[in-house]
């Protein structure tokens, strides 16, 4: 009989961007998969994709007793209804949730892919400690397998109980076909920063580099690439991504699909984050474009760059060392064309999305 895998993430379109190559492969593989996430439009891709798709409900941004029962009700009728022998679990909540029910049901293997362990583990904050017990019980079982993105992680999630199964993969890899080189466009320069439009992901740092090479007489073009989270209390706010844009510090894009073509337009890949990543899955498609990187020495976001080879690693909240980085490469092509090349070959190297696949296929005991 076909083994059956369900995937619980808590978002579509982070489930179609990361997770999605990873499920058609497991179907080929011959397994029936299963999708449920929220129902926010992109959802759609996962159902014209052919797989088997349900809609379940996650508060990402807040802790309302009355959803989180419904969520958690939701989830025990899916796992009841489909029985699945596999279930693959991305980000906090669908671990914790999907874990303990998985474990009440008698899930046969229960994979937890913790991608990043965010403002919880980074910052001071009051669910830190309950989080951690939590995460201590559930994930020492041997049903469990826990995957993390980055070394710092794996020491983190192993320090809570030296049971746990820890594996380490690099990411959700990226489709190295699709995020290809080109030659570099005219000029101007055009710098470019993708992701999710969070304090914490160094966009205001981005917009204050360009604020200081702009006052320094450089004519370079900053782009900002993403849509405010919503659900996240650090979104940064419309109105400041409107004034930024009208004030023409930086061209703000919103959300766009054909990110490889934003790359191939642009001549630098930034992101300062400093928030607690996995491994950010828009910096290893900028390194396999060729471009070169700069970001914050932190954990997940270090992984993507050998510092001086293909790119920059710089102290997290520092404009003034950003835009240094930033004006060293526009100054120095030869060297923004080596880090470049450095950076499509890091990828192929390790984060290409067949092997990333391979890796967490194994998992699956397929």
């Amino acid at each position: 009989m076909k083994k059956k895998i369900l995937y619980l993430v808590a978002d579509d379109r982070y489930f179609c961007s990361h997770r999605l190559p990873l499920a058609l492969k497991a179907q080929q593989e011959g397994c029936q998969v299963s999708v449920a996430t929220p129902a926010k439009g992109d959802h759609v891709e996962i159902q014209k994709a052919g797989l088997d798709f349900h809609p379940v409900s996650f508060d990402r941004g807040g802790l309302k007793p009355w959803r989180e029962v419904k969520t958690l009700w939701q989830i025990f009728k899916l796992y009841r209804q489909l029985r699945p022998d596999i279930i693959h679990l991305v980000a906090l909540k669908p671990v914790l949730y999907g874990t303990l029910i998985g474990l009440l049901i008698g899930v046969p293997i229960i994979v937890a892919a913790v991608a990043g362990l965010g403002a919880i583990f980074s910052q001071k904050h009051w669910l830190q400690k309950p989080v951690k017990f939590i995460l201590r019980w559930l994930l020492r079982w041997p049903r469990v397998q826990v995957i993390v993105q980055n070394p710092e992680d794996a020491k983190v999630i192993q320090s809570l109980d030296s049971r746990i199964q820890v594996h380490l993969i690099l990411g959700a890899g990226v489709n190295t076909s699709v995020f290809y080189p080109v030659s570099e466009p005219a000029e101007p320069i055009v710098v470019v920063h993708v992701s999710r439009l969070l304090w914490t992901k160094g966009v205001g740092e981005f917009v204050a580099a360009a604020r200081l090479l702009r006052a320094k007489g450089h004519g370079l073009h900053f782009r900002l690439v993403g849509e405010p989270d919503l659900e996240n209390a650090d979104a940064i706010p419309l109105s400041v991504l409107q004034a930024w844009h009208k004030e023409g510090i930086i061209e703000w894009l919103g959300y766009q699909k054909d990110v490889p073509k934003l790359y191939q337009q642009s001549h630098i890949a930034v992101m300062a984050s400093y928030y607690r990543e996995g491994i950010p899955k828009s910096l290893i498609e900028g390194a396999s474009c060729g471009k070169p990187i700069i970001t914050c020495d932190m954990p997940g976001c270090r992984i993507i760059v050998r510092n001086g080879v293909n790119g920059y690693l710089i102290p997290p909240k520092n404009a003034e060392v950003l835009a240094e980085k930033i004006l060293d490469l526009v100054l120095n092509p030869e060297r923004r064309l080596a880090f470049g090349q450095a950076s499509r070959e890091f990828v192929m190297e390790r984060f290409s999305e067949d092997l990333i696949c391979q890796q967490t296929l194994r998992l699956y005991a397929l």
